[in-house]
């Protein structure tokens, strides 16, 4: 706990899963980090979230939230056509902002943001929340010292089970669907790890009850690293990430503490050995893993850490690692996957557009 400051004083815009399911749980053991106001156009679950989370001052709107001015900070986690609408308001309240991904659902609406920032002095935090996970801080760690050698490939998959989901996030248009929702995470976690941009994509998707529910895509970055990934709703859930290189991999899951695994070439896959150095490794991460999984374990951990980072930001005028300009390049991403899985043909992401 850094006590060298006063608790950063937030208060959050929208009340759904991201907010009651992800910042809220983590944010109750982040003492810097004071949740003091909530938001919601839904009264009911307004009310029901406040009580969860014991948050006393609850508005109606937006609007109203943004004249309380004890708040320092904001965060948006309202559905993602109206990120762009509510985070202008933000910063136009002189408010500092945290705006979960994705940062729009067009680029002309991310150019919005990205000007009036440019014309302030208030401290945005995009909300990718991946890049703080403790084994992705691990594998960029491995791959910074070339520990892999020259890397060629990496795979990756975010599948996960919803039956029931907000009206919005059936529809493309809306920022709904795997390429928006999930899809959005992993372009940017790619870049993250590889200190590279992702070049050209090629994208198919199958709809069924809701638009884009499953996608399968290649991606080549402009470093010649290679991706292949899938993402899906309606099926179980894994979040997997593994990289290859000349002189190994390394693999985890971001929902398992005891995942990452770094293999040299000559490694056995199978047998004793193998058997053995699995065995060796979950005993080694064991106590801490379970001591995380009290506290909610790594993914909500991964919550909790880039709101210390946004906490720092602000108090300690640390530079902000995950800006609204690494939002802009996943977004556009996003919006060449949806044009190649409509087209049927690779698409350069710089071609990208509305």
């Amino acid at each position: 706990m850094d006590t060298s400051f006063p608790p950063l004083k937030v208060g959050l815009i929208g009340c759904g899963q991201a907010a009651a399911v992800s910042h809220l749980p983590a944010l109750r053991h982040v003492p810097e980090v004071e949740v003091v106001a909530l938001a919601d156009t839904d009264s009911e679950r307004l009310q029901r979230v406040a009580d969860q989370f014991d948050v006393g001052r609850r508005y109606a709107s937006s609007a109203a939230l943004l004249e309380d001015p004890t708040i320092e900070a904001v965060g948006v986690c309202v559905p993602a056509q109206h990120h762009v609408e509510v985070g202008l308001a933000v910063l136009d309240a002189g408010k500092h902002l945290f705006l979960e991904k994705p940062i729009a659902v067009t680029l002309a609406g991310a150019d919005q943001l990205l000007d009036r920032a440019a014309h302030g002095s208030r401290k945005i935090l995009l909300g990718f929340n991946l890049r703080w996970h403790r084994l992705a801080q691990r594998a960029r760690a491995l791959l910074q010292r070339d520990a892999l050698g020259p890397v060629t490939l990496l795979r990756a998959g975010l599948t996960s089970y919803h039956d029931v989901i907000p009206p919005w996030r059936t529809r493309r248009a809306s920022g709904g669907g795997v390429f928006f929702e999930q899809a959005v995470h992993h372009f940017d976690l790619w870049r993250f790890l590889l200190r590279s941009e992702v070049e050209e994509v090629f994208a198919v998707s199958r709809s069924g009850e809701w638009e884009d529910e499953t996608a399968a895509l290649t991606a080549r970055m402009s470093n010649g690293v290679l991706v292949s990934a899938v993402f899906a709703v309606h099926t179980t859930s894994r979040n997997d990430v593994e990289v290859y290189g000349h002189a190994g991999s390394v693999s985890f899951s971001f929902y398992r503490f005891d995942s990452l695994v770094r293999s040299a070439g000559t490694d056995p896959t199978d047998g004793v050995r193998a058997r053995l150095r699995e065995l060796a490794r979950a005993a080694r991460e064991a106590p801490l893993g379970f001591l995380r999984l009290r506290r909610g374990g790594d993914f909500i951990a991964s919550y909790q850490a880039e709101w210390r980072h946004f906490f720092a930001a602000i108090r300690r005028d640390v530079p902000i690692e995950c800006t609204l300009d690494d939002g802009r390049r996943a977004l556009q991403v996003v919006l060449a996957a949806a044009k190649s899985a409509s087209s049927g043909r690779p698409v350069a992401v710089a071609d990208a557009a509305d």
